[in-house]
């Protein structure tokens, strides 16, 4: 960037508007010199209380003024600094108003809006400043809805000043401009707000700290020498906490001073030992006596100092008299008993008050003096041997709390400060879930765990990073000098964690910058803003939070072009060679952050770029193809995200929306969800509302969701003759063909279903995806549990497309349920719970809730076959209730007949007949299975219960349902319990007859176990 060209920045802000009122008629009124003069006069009054708190003056707009603060660097009590300066401008200008009334009749008076936030800041060497952004228009609207001499603050500022000032919440406005309703809040006091108690709370992971701490005091009390030790620590680490409980816990006779460094304001160079005098109270009268005259009245003049006014006695003394006012003090005090001095902040203090604090060591002598210097690491740039060890000096930086001290500690949080909060009230999951949020997320750091805490307890999970928090880090980053924060700004575009060479790929973008960057990380390492990572060449950041606020406050057009950068160097490296497929599918889901990263940014910053398009194909083409990879390997709520962000990045009319209607579609069935597949239908149907082939396959599908979740009847005859008019729609054919296989299955024609399927197999590998072929080939398998297809053959295919899917557990696991079914049927049980033990624990480990199910339902028939029928009852109803809360009711009530069965084979002939009438009454479609099942049970029952009559007739549609299916072990479970119902009755013929067929329908599937029971069951009621 040319020298003198605007830099541009994206910054947080607090913006301050203060206008005067009564201005229109004031002019009226007044000659214009005069008024002239007077608003010189207004304008100095507010300008001084601006720029006494750091704020700078961005621009006058007629009696108006616009501040900003936050510029050119931040402070983390900008918004204090703010609300201080409106308040004092406020006082000002009434002080203004008292001496022109009695002169002039003149009554000034203002009203002041103030408001956070992000902004864009070109700042133009020599030229005026300009902020832009919504802060500037929200405090702008804020002023205009203030009072005659109230403060208005929004919401940002409002959490961020609220402990140190009193607030009162006013109706939210309705603000010009503003789409919603603007919180806000009235400024009543400045005296400090309700704070917290941290008293209730441990101090959590400090021992060894603390410890340190009360040696250095017992050595200074023992020695009777001074002792210095200085604690360092990053913001919000628990610097001044260690210290209070240090302080708290020493005994009676020792004298505690304290003071606090500022970092703005007149006069805050000796501001620190004000604080420690005042500190005294009533102590400062019996010490006096003991100080020299001249002692005494250079600590009270500093006492006394008001810099707005004219100096006072004690303020003309010079460094070297302040300096032996302040030891003799220290000496005086500590020949009355052990004293304990804290420097708070030293971060911000001057270099003279350094070098008083580092002269005290050497001058106190023979008196018990405990030095304690609190400060950010960054004080060691200007004193590196306050952090070395020496004879009387300590010093040691606080480190991050562990996961586990963490956790305990947001516990007691949210113990202390929210028990009557939505932390709680959520449900009793929610708040042990939101601890654990919490301290995951606040980098061991309890003063962000307490902020967090609040926010999320407050406004939920979708809150953003309290401002208070990015106040905090904020400020920290511009500290930093250009060239450090132009290479964090490159690295937290990469990630938390970066490699050097990632950072070579994004200065190389950009030449002209010049960076040094081994040079710069060394600094950034020193000042803990990163550190080195686990892998060679790589690092991290010190703090997740550091990262996220260095991305959020690097302008956009930088972060698009970086990610774009990334993006390139990753797929310029997809043909070399890669140690697994592991390292692939990361090195793919960094490509797709990337690109869809940099898409969106575009669009927010230079939607007229031409490259845009280009961009936005080349992203969603990435999305897409991340998220059929993860519904390949059944990571359902990965693919439905993935699929959905790439569908939303496509326009209207692009042909993918079609495939991803039925991928979404696909993923949703997957997961149980009712909603979502009719969703992915409608939004295809919108964005290609002309498109023949995209209506036909959501109508299929539509019919396919009818079937899924027996919502009523489906059809799918309607969709051939459409198909014929378009053979080479290879995916409405696969699609449609698919959809026969699921009305074959529900009508019990399962060979039908099973030559639908390889119908629907030969259009998927025509159409080349991989996708549909192995969907289709798992449903081929699953099919021969209940298809003619004997148990050998079965298996047979079972191995086969098992050594297909040998490396997705996700797609194995549906042949390993159809291999235990197989298995058991055949008389192998053993080896059916062994598989059956496996494909649980894929379930498990994959959180695939259906598939478990599938799992749950075949070892309850496992059970039955070994006649445990109580346990095949219980694992039965378990399934069945699964499925009625995954939407699918038909496979649900087939599972409670089964239920019914395992009552009747136990004896429990009355609760099987309350459970008939109950399903019966509840109604509901039934699968052809359900409906066979339904009547053979019925006909058993009312046999046993000596209705003999309505045992044949139930018997009779049972045999008439029974010639429409080809499954097997259906129909050979149908005939064992017509066989039981006929026997029931006294009709012995009908009941062998039943009996023998159902033995041969067993032995043509190669059903042994279930034959084995029928034979048993002859054998008893042969006739002895």
């Amino acid at each position: 960037m040319s020298a003198g060209a605007a830099r541009p920045a994206r910054r947080n802000v607090v913006v301050v508007f203060i206008d005067l009122v009564g201005s229109t008629e004031l002019a009226e009124r007044l000659d214009p010199e005069l008024l002239r003069d007077v608003l010189d006069r207004y304008y100095r009054a507010c300008t001084s209380g601006i720029e006494e708190h750091g704020g700078v003056v961005e621009k006058y707009i007629g009696d108006a003024i616009m501040a900003a603060f936050g510029i050119p660097a931040g402070r983390e009590d900008d918004a204090l600094r703010a609300v201080r300066a409106a308040h004092a401008a406020l006082q000002r200008v009434r002080e203004l108003s008292e001496d022109l009334a009695p002169t002039h009749g003149i009554r000034l008076d203002v009203h002041c809006g103030v408001s956070a936030g992000e902004a864009v800041v070109i700042a133009t060497p020599g030229a005026d400043l300009r902020v832009i952004g919504d802060t500037v228009n929200t405090a702008a609207r804020l002023q205009s809805a203030a009072g005659v001499g109230e403060i208005l603050v929004g919401d940002e500022v409002a959490r961020m000043v609220r402990a140190q000032a009193r607030l009162e919440p006013v109706p939210p406005l309705t603000l010009k401009g503003k789409s919603h309703p603007v919180r806000a809040w009235r400024v009543t006091s400045l005296e400090p707000g309700t704070g917290h108690d941290d008293a209730p709370i441990p101090l959590i992971g400090r021992d060894l700290e603390i410890g340190r701490l009360r040696a250095a005091y017992g050595e200074a009390v023992r020695d009777r020498r001074c002792r210095v030790v200085t604690v360092l620590g990053v913001p919000g680490i628990g610097k001044s906490r260690l210290v209070r409980d240090f302080v708290h816990e020493l005994p009676a006779g020792a004298t505690v001073i304290t003071g606090r460094c500022r970092s703005y304001g007149v006069g805050i160079t000796y501001r620190p030992i004000v604080e420690m005098v005042e500190s005294l109270g009533d102590d400062w009268r019996d010490v006096q006596p003991a100080l020299e005259a001249s002692s005494g009245s250079t600590l009270r003049g500093l006492a006394t100092a008001d810099a707005s006014r004219a100096p006072r006695t004690g303020e003309d003394a010079g460094v070297e008299e302040i300096s032996r006012a302040v030891r003799a003090l220290f000496e005086a005090l500590a020949r009355r008993g052990p004293l304990v001095a804290v420097w708070e902040d030293l971060h911000w203090a001057e270099p003279t008050l350094l070098d008083l604090i580092d002269d005290l060591a050497a001058w106190l002598a023979d008196v018990p003096v405990l030095v304690v210097r609190v400060a950010r690491p960054e004080l060691l740039e200007a004193r590196p041997a306050w952090g070395e060890e020496a004879e009387r000096a300590a010093a040691f930086e606080l480190g991050a709390l562990d996961a586990a001290q963490m956790t305990r500690l947001v516990t007691e949080l949210a113990a202390h400060r929210l028990p009557d909060a939505e932390v709680v009230a959520h449900d009793l999951a929610a708040g042990p879930a939101l601890c654990l949020r919490v301290a995951g997320s606040s980098d061991g750091n309890p003063l962000f765990a307490e902020l967090l805490l609040e926010t999320l307890a407050e406004e939920g999970e979708d809150a953003p990073l309290p401002p208070t928090i990015q106040a905090l880090l904020g400020a920290r980053l511009d500290r930093l000098d250009e060239g450090e924060r132009d290479v964090l700004e490159r690295a937290a575009t990469i990630g938390h964690v970066f490699t050097r060479d990632q950072l070579g790929v994004l200065c190389a973008a950009d030449p002209q910058a010049g960076l040094d960057v081994d040079e710069l990380l060394g600094r950034l390492i020193r000042t803990r803003m990163v550190r080195r990572g686990e892998a060679p060449e790589s690092f991290r950041f010190a703090q997740t939070l550091t990262r996220d606020t260095v991305y959020a406050m690097t302008r956009k057009d930088l972060r698009a072009t970086w990610h774009l950068a990334l993006a390139d160097r990753i797929a310029g490296q997809a043909g070399a060679a890669v140690s697994s497929r592991a390292g692939e599918e990361s090195s793919h889901g960094d490509l797709t952050h990337h690109l869809e990263t940099a898409c969106l940014l575009k669009r927010e910053v230079r939607p007229d770029d031409p490259m845009l398009p280009a961009l936005t194909e080349r992203a969603a083409r990435a999305l897409v193809g991340e998220g059929t990879q993860a519904l390949h390997r059944k990571d359902l709520p990965a693919a439905i995200a993935l699929l959905e962000r790439g569908r939303d990045l496509l326009p209207a009319g692009h042909a993918e929306h079609r495939v991803l209607a039925v991928r979404i579609c696909d993923a949703g069935l997957a997961r149980g969800e009712a909603d979502r597949p009719y969703d992915a239908l409608d939004v295809a149907e919108r964005m290609l509302p002309d498109d023949r082939r995209n209506r036909l396959i959501c109508a299929i599908q539509r019919e396919t969701l009818a079937v899924r979740f027996g919502t009523r009847p489906a059809s799918g005859e309607p969709f051939r003759d459409l198909l014929a008019a378009d053979p080479g729609d290879d995916l409405g054919w696969c699609r449609f063909h698919h959809l026969e296989a699921l009305m074959r299955v529900g009508e019990g024609r399962f060979g039908a279903a099973e030559a639908a399927l390889r119908d629907a197999l030969a259009r998927a590998r025509s159409l080349g995806d991989r996708y549909e072929e192995n969907r289709l080939l798992s449903g081929l398998c699953e099919l021969a549990q209940w298809s003619p297809t004997p148990l050998a053959e079965g298996l047979s295919l079972c191995v086969g497309v098992s050594a297909r899917f040998r490396a997705d557990r996700a797609m194995l696991l549906p042949v390993l349920v159809t291999e235990a079914r197989l298995l058991a049927l055949a008389g192998y049980v053993t080896s059916a719970r062994a598989v059956l033990d496996k494909a649980d624990r894929y379930a498990g480990d994959l959180h695939l809730d259906l598939a478990a199910t599938a799992a749950l339902q075949v070892r309850g028939l496992v059970e039955s076959l070994v006649d445990r029928h109580a346990e095949a009852e219980a694992l039965f109803r378990r399934a069945a209730a699964d499925l009625h809360r995954a939407g699918q009711s038909e496979p649900a009530r087939t599972l409670e007949l089964y239920a019914v069965r395992e009552l009747l084979r136990q004896g429990r002939h009355a609760e099987a007949a309350r459970e008939l009438d109950r399903l019966r009454a509840a109604g509901g479609r039934l699968q052809t299975r359900g409906e066979l099942t339904l009547l053979a049970l019925s006909a058993r029952v009312a046999a046993l219960d000596g209705g003999h009559g309505v045992a044949g007739d139930l018997a009779a549609r049972a045999e008439e349902l029974l010639a429409r299916t080809d499954d097997p072990c259906l129909r050979g479970d149908v005939l064992a319990d017509l066989a039981v119902a006929h026997r029931a009755a006294g009709r012995t013929g009908p009941a062998a007859l039943a009996a023998t067929r159902a033995l041969r329908d067993y032995a043509a599937k190669g059903a042994e176990l279930p034959a084995r029971r029928v034979r048993r069951w002859t054998e008893e009621e042969r006739p002895s």
